[in-house]
């Protein structure tokens, strides 16, 4: 799927893409990102890595995500990462994630459960609780995303994923 992400320096609109990402491309610890994405793929049913690479530098990944459909019905984002280049506040490219949860979003929509369809759940896991806290108020604020009671998990309902796609996606 064709997507825009901001290119922070020169404050542009880089084309890129999101695609299937596929075994050893994955990225891993061993480049400095805190999950090992094929690893991870492996032990999940129902799963499959997606990559966000712009056009100019395809084989440079921008951001991966892992999207699962736990036990066959539940829309489930496994893990998400922008790449360490895009972190901080001297990040790279901006709108990696947006662009990556509102791909996800768009998967939600494949769910065979009508209970499920459009929902997005993931779960909020930190070390740190401040950062868990920190992280889940980004989700809610930026993405609308909603705790689901006292737990780590949250849900962006399907009117908040329309907003999402209409944002990042084409």
């Amino acid at each position: 799927m064709k997507v825009k992400i901001r290119e922070v320096t020169e404050d542009e609109l880089k084309d890129a893409l999101i695609r299937e990402g596929k075994g050893k491309e994955l990225p891993s610890m061993h480049d400095n990102w805190r999950f090992n994405f094929a690893t991870q793929l492996k032990k999940l049913s129902s799963a499959k890595a997606y990559v966000l690479v712009t056009t100019d530098t395809p084989n440079v990944i921008e951001g991966c995500i892992i999207f699962q459909m736990k036990e066959k019905a539940i829309p489930y984002m496994a893990y998400i990462e922008t790449a360490p280049h895009n972190r901080g506040t001297v990040k790279k490219h901006d709108d990696v994630a947006g662009c990556l949860i509102a791909f996800a979003c768009k998967l939600s929509l494949t769910s065979k459960d009508e209970i499920y369809k459009g929902y997005l759940t993931f779960d909020v896991l930190e070390e740190d609780p401040a950062n868990e806290k920190k992280l889940m108020g980004t989700y809610s604020k930026k993405y609308g995303a909603m705790r689901i009671g006292d737990t780590t998990e949250m849900v962006i309902a399907p009117e908040d994923g329309e907003k999402l796609m209409a944002k990042y996606l084409p």
